[in-house]
């Protein structure tokens, strides 16, 4: 094939592999999310014309078309280094896996350089039962995964354009190596506090629930105590945050929370099916965050004021007349 052929080529395929692109970061998004995987982002892009034919030129491929296999890149950026892992498995039993690099492994004690893990991937066959994959299994797709900080040094690294260090002039290469350092240690260190803050929770529920002394209101206390009382219903740690500023504006503290459940908990479930039918709405269970809102606003003097309209406090205030502490 000449050049002309195998521009052609790949102009046919563009469209195939945005296609590949949109609908594997939806798939990755929704297998994450039942994973309860947090990332950042989940990203793809499709190389241009002059990006592919650049590399062409640059790696002397015989056949491109094939043996170029990042055509189509995903990118999922993730917050713990123990994700990746994670992430990973997931990934390779869902698709095909033809190739997996990590970088890191590659290199020396004393290097600095790219951290990242990269597979290169198709779909299955069975996928293509699906419209939205129809056709495109036998498409290959790099996708790369990494931490908030690998990324950080990533696109600081391309920024500078010192790929290694036989780039990098000598006086620079010391500081180079400190900030790589620094940030390989961070990504350790911020996996540490996450085990360390998921065990604090742990011990956090066993003294909220034995203790009747007034426990400090942070996220970790807040969060332990709906965990503890409502351990069926789903958790959502920026929800949490934004329950967390109500009741600090509106002086709710944990102990009135707890108080507040100790009166409800055994009408509860009568009072949240009672309560939806009320607002003329299809029952839909609450998040943690929804049932320690209610809580609140049935018994609490205050917290009700956070709601904006009349209506709203209306459809609380017949509950409020019996259960007000």
């Amino acid at each position: 094939m000449n050049i002309q052929q195998i521009e052609k080529g790949f102009k046919e395929k563009i469209e195939l592999y945005d296609t590949l692109g949109k609908n594997l970061v939806e798939s990755i998004k929704i297998l994450l999310k039942k994973a309860n995987i947090k990332v950042l982002s989940i990203t793809y892009r499709v190389k241009n014309t002059n990006s592919f034919l650049e590399k062409i030129e640059r790696k002397s491929y015989s056949n491109p078309l094939e043996e170029i296999e990042d055509i189509c890149g995903i990118r999922i950026i993730c917050y713990y280094q123990k994700d990746i892992e994670k992430i990973k498995k997931i990934i390779t039993k869902e698709l095909k896996i033809h190739e997996s690099t990590d970088k890191e492994t590659k290199l020396k004690y004393d290097q600095f350089g790219y951290r990242s893990h990269h597979l290169i991937a198709s779909v299955i066959k069975d996928w293509e039962i699906t419209p939205s994959f129809r056709g495109l299994s036998n498409l290959k797709c790099e996708i790369q995964i990494r931490t908030v900080l690998m990324h950080a040094w990533a696109e600081i690294e391309h920024n500078l354009a010192y790929k290694n260090e036989a780039q990098t002039p000598s006086q620079f290469r010391r500081k180079i190596h400190r900030i790589s350092a620094k940030l390989e240690e961070a990504d350790e260190q911020f996996e540490e506090l996450k085990i360390e803050s998921e065990k604090y929770q742990k011990e956090l529920s066993k003294e909220i629930a034995k203790s009747n002394q007034e426990i400090e209101l942070n996220l970790d206390t807040l969060q332990a105590f709906m965990d503890n009382n409502f351990p069926k219903r789903r958790k959502d740690l920026d929800a949490t945050g934004q329950l967390l500023n109500q009741m600090i504006t509106y002086n709710a503290s944990l102990k009135d929370l707890k108080n507040g459940w100790d009166v409800l908990k055994d009408d509860f479930e009568e009072l949240e099916k009672e309560f939806w039918m009320g607002a003329n709405s299809k029952f839909t269970k609450w998040i943690q965050v929804g049932i320690a809102r209610f809580v609140l606003d049935i018994t609490h003097p205050e917290f009700i004021n956070r709601l904006p309209s009349s209506y709203q406090k209306k459809a609380r205030e017949r509950y409020r007349q019996k259960y007000l502490i």
